[in-house]
């Protein structure tokens, strides 16, 4: 498989679980907040600790696994693009030469 290939399944396995983690995040916060019902924007109703069947431990287990998920591979992500952050003082500062100090750049 060729690197274009892994960055674009790595850059859309990114994408899927950023909105995972963003969505659930919003049930988490305005539906099933942790301070209890009617806390923070939540409906009030005393008895709702479930959002579309589903409980608010299992919810919160579900943004801390895809948060992770999208962090490992946030790292894959960043690893493949090493070479273009060894280039990036060239593409910042196309004039420069290659062999300018670290100051040159700041």
């Amino acid at each position: 498989m060729q690197k274009r290939q892994v960055n674009a399944i790595v850059d859309l396995a990114m994408l899927v679980t950023f909105v995972i983690v963003a969505l659930s995040s919003l049930v988490l916060f305005f539906v099933l907040p942790s301070g209890g019902p009617g806390w923070r924007g939540g409906t009030g109703s005393a008895a709702l600790n479930v959002f579309l069947g589903v409980a608010r431990s299992d919810w919160v287990d579900f943004h801390e696994i895809t948060g992770m998920a999208f962090l490992a591979l946030m790292a894959v992500h960043t690893l493949l693009h090493i070479p273009y952050f060894r280039n990036i003082g060239r593409c910042l500062f196309p004039g420069k030469s290659d062999r300018g100090s670290v100051s040159d750049l700041l």
